[in-house]
């Protein structure tokens, strides 16, 4: 739905935003290393969003090729990542790939890790003799990538999102030094569940029967467990949000509430199975922290919601 759209334009264009500004700090004290490292998530990006076939031209050939890093030859297109924008460097590029490339590539594309692109309005023909090149249409800055990205049929542009963020993560923890992004993150989703949740001396009141729980998902309970077992190492800040949040005597069934109905609905939109629907709730509360611009790692949603489980606030019983 366009909803839908809109929030995963936000959030590639938080992510982006990001970059831009990790490529503008680098530049101000010579620190060049992230160019290397870069090119590869340009290189899945871009094959997402055009359909293309590169690979990286620097581990296939001659370490550091002369005049491009990725190459998809059955396209016969070369793609430069730099963070360079002068004339000077188009020219010097253009020099050297047609006079030892042009026989194999038809087309040759700059991205640049930056939101917007320095216009040129440099003569490049000297350097072209012939060659196809449009200073405009093959330099590629974010913005043209964001512009790609919204135009993809919905789920190629969620799978285009989930690069996006699994490659610049890092980048989310580094706005914050010294604040914990995982506390953060579960003090977030804390305030979120407990303040959409409907009041609780409205609900009828609900007694957790462990027992019944477990025998209802005793087809899951292993992976249930692991969720638990697996994350555990997040303990320290969960229980840091909950005792920075106020996770108290009033905000405590609020939770609950929130989540026995959110369980209730994701086990009828799973067909009554336990391990979709607890997929479903990860998904939806670290998808909501990402599209609000914040960092959240998704093992610290699965410990937390594997705890509420054992306190048996999350798949209750059906009422009878």
């Amino acid at each position: 739905m366009a909803i839908q759209r809109q929030s995963n334009l936000t959030e590639a264009k938080e992510w982006f935003g990001r970059l831009d500004a990790d490529f503008r700090a680098n530049a101000a004290i010579r620190h060049l290393d992230g160019n290397i490292e870069i090119e590869n998530f340009f290189r899945d990006l871009l094959n997402q969003l055009f359909g293309w076939s590169l690979t990286n031209a620097n581990w296939s050939g001659s370490i550091n090729q002369d005049s491009f890093d990725l190459e998809d030859r059955t396209n016969r297109i070369a793609v430069q990542v730099t963070s360079t924008m002068s004339a000077a460097k188009i020219r010097k590029t253009l020099t050297s790939f047609i006079q030892n490339h042009r026989s194999t590539f038809d087309r040759l594309i700059f991205v640049y890790p930056f939101i917007s692109k320095t216009a040129s309005e440099a003569d490049f023909s000297k350097q072209l003799a012939g060659f196809a090149f449009d200073s405009d249409g093959d330099r590629l800055d974010l913005s043209a990538l964001l512009q790609r990205v919204q135009n993809l049929e919905i789920g190629e542009q969620d799978s285009a999102l989930r690069l996006i963020r699994n490659e610049l993560k890092p980048l989310g923890r580094a706005l914050q030094m010294g604040v914990d992004q995982t506390v953060e993150a579960i003090i977030s989703i804390i305030r979120y569940i407990s303040a959409s949740a409907p009041d609780p001396s409205n609900l009828p009141e609900f007694k957790p029967d462990a027992p019944g729980k477990l025998e209802r998902f005793k087809a899951h309970a292993e992976f249930l467990k692991r969720q638990f077992l697996n994350n555990v190492t997040c303990y320290r800040a969960v229980e840091e949000a909950r005792q920075a949040v106020g996770y108290d005597a009033a905000r405590a069934p609020r939770c609950a509430a929130w989540l026995r109905e959110k369980s209730l609905s994701a086990l009828e939109n799973h067909g009554n199975d336990a391990r979709q629907a607890f997929e479903s709730i990860v998904s939806h509360l670290v998808e909501r922290e990402h599209k609000a611009g914040r960092d959240c790692e998704e093992q610290a949603v699965r410990y937390f919601l594997a705890d509420e489980f054992g306190r048996c606030n999350v798949f209750p019983n059906p009422t009878t």
